[in-house]
């Protein structure tokens, strides 16, 4: 799974920010895993045709999704 939390060194810029990725065993995987938009093969959204996945709490519209990418970006 490519992850929007995964910095360029490989560490976790998101709730385990400074580690390095536990893949599976994150948190941010697992909501992923439940969102019926998720796509199996790797961190891609059906629903928006694009590659991270925000949560199902920040995805109800486009604007946001986008604005959730927008906030972790700043």
């Amino acid at each position: 799974m490519k992850c929007k939390n995964l910095t360029k060194d490989g560490l976790c810029s998101g709730t385990y920010s400074g580690f390095a990725c536990i893949k599976k065993q994150c948190a941010h995987y697992q909501d992923a895993l439940k969102c019926e938009h998720h796509e199996l093969t790797g961190d891609y959204c059906k629903k928006y045709g694009r590659f991270g996945c925000v949560g199902k709490e920040s995805c109800e519209t486009l604007v946001d999704y986008l604005e959730a990418f927008a906030e972790e970006e700043a």
